[in-house]
């Protein structure tokens, strides 16, 4: 048996969040044994690449037209095209008692092919949502007000089809489970997690007299960080300072707060991860999470993962869902929604108490090993293996 792991995007051929994420899951999946491939866009090139359980199959046309064609309705997927060339090649390598797992992280593409495959082959196919299907429904709400043709016929039609569905936060399985009730049961959740075990033994935190607070990574108008600047700004504390890690260059408003030039207001351009980790280990004491938009609480930030394995108290702005709720259930820190800075405000004054932020990393400490992905894993295995 054989386990086909298909993707959108993969470290280290891509960068970011997202592709690191995948890598550090079909690792662990590894070391359960599974003899797995991995299927992944070779973007902008006609050449096949086969290497150690890697296929890189070409992807030539142009991605941004193919975006549109898959707005107004023309394509059910920008990657139709890419998937005409994948299931050529792959209807001919793949067995029945093989598994297809399709990964989303918004697009339809890996879904579809999926569906063809097993259509075509009748394996094994499951589906894991690291995010919801762009434009597709989540209960009841859009991504946003821009114009996209209704994806509910195709998510329905090609999920129909899979033996299991894995989705990345309660919010988005409720959502389906409502949706598509004929076929509930087979839709179940798993949180991701954190990839590699930080030792904080090795790192040594500074003693500093202010609360400084981090936010990291994406710098769009889906997270819009500037939040952070807003709750600082009313707070109007001298005791807290504030970090944007990341390329602020597509950010109109923090390029503008950069040019206040407070001291009090820190930018670092991007760190790789291993430098990131020390940095916020030595220098950070609370680390910030956004995400701006109701239809995002179908989502869980993996920020919030690499600040539980940092064991950094969290200070959320975001929309009622499942990261707001790890947060506040489980004591990690404060989340309100995003558009509610008052709380927010509130919030941020609440970690100048040290011995509030003592209890916090208790809180986290005491949870950190159940939120390690290689023990997350083990449950996708478990519904694997049921047959």
């Amino acid at each position: 048996m054989k386990f086909w792991y298909l993707t959108r995007s993969y470290y280290p051929y891509q960068k970011g969040g997202g592709p690191i994420l995948r890598k550090g899951q079909v690792d662990f999946f590894k070391e359960l044994d599974y003899d797995i491939t991995v299927v992944v866009p070779n973007y902008g090139s006609t050449d096949f690449i086969i290497d150690d359980n890697m296929i890189l199959i070409p992807q030539t046309y142009n991605l941004r037209v193919s975006l549109y064609l898959e707005r107004v309705g023309f394509y059910e997927d920008y990657l139709d095209k890419w998937i005409d060339v994948a299931f050529e090649y792959l209807k001919e390598k793949i067995n029945r008692d093989d598994i297809i797992f399709a990964t989303s992280g918004g697009e339809l593409g890996m879904i579809k092919l999926a569906s063809l495959l097993k259509k075509e082959i009748n394996c094994k196919f499951v589906v894991n949502f690291h995010d919801p299907i762009a434009y597709s429904l989540v209960n009841s709400l859009k991504l946003d007000k821009k114009f996209h043709v209704s994806r509910e016929k195709q998510e329905k039609k090609y999920l129909k089809n899979s033996d299991l569905i894995i989705t990345s936060s309660k919010t988005n399985q409720q959502s389906l489970q409502n949706k598509y009730p004929n076929f509930k049961d087979k839709i179940i959740n798993n949180y991701f997690g954190y990839i590699d075990k930080v030792d904080l033994n090795s790192y040594t935190k500074e003693n500093f007299t202010k609360l400084r607070i981090a936010y990291v990574g994406n710098m769009g108008n889906l997270q819009e960080p500037e939040i952070l600047y807003e709750i600082y700004k009313k707070l109007n504390s001298s005791n807290i300072e504030i970090y944007f890690i990341g390329n602020i260059n597509t950010n109109r408003k923090l390029l503008e707060i950069r040019e206040l030039n407070d001291k009090n207001i820190k930018f670092i351009d991007f760190l790789p991860h291993n430098q990131f980790l020390e940095f916020m280990s030595k220098n950070i004491d609370v680390g910030f999470v956004s995400l701006t938009g109701d239809y995002l609480g179908a989502c869980v930030p993996s920020k919030i993962y690499e600040y539980i394995n940092l064991e950094l108290p969290i200070l959320g702005a975001l929309p009622d869902g499942d990261g707001k709720d790890i947060i506040n259930t489980f004591g990690y820190g404060k989340a309100h929604r995003y558009d509610d800075i008052e709380e927010l405000v509130r919030a941020m004054r609440s970690f100048l108490n040290p011995n509030y932020l003592k209890t916090i990393r208790a809180n986290i400490i005491k949870d950190k090993d159940s939120w390690f992905m290689q023990n997350l894993v083990q449950e996708i295995n478990y519904h694997l293996s049921k047959g």
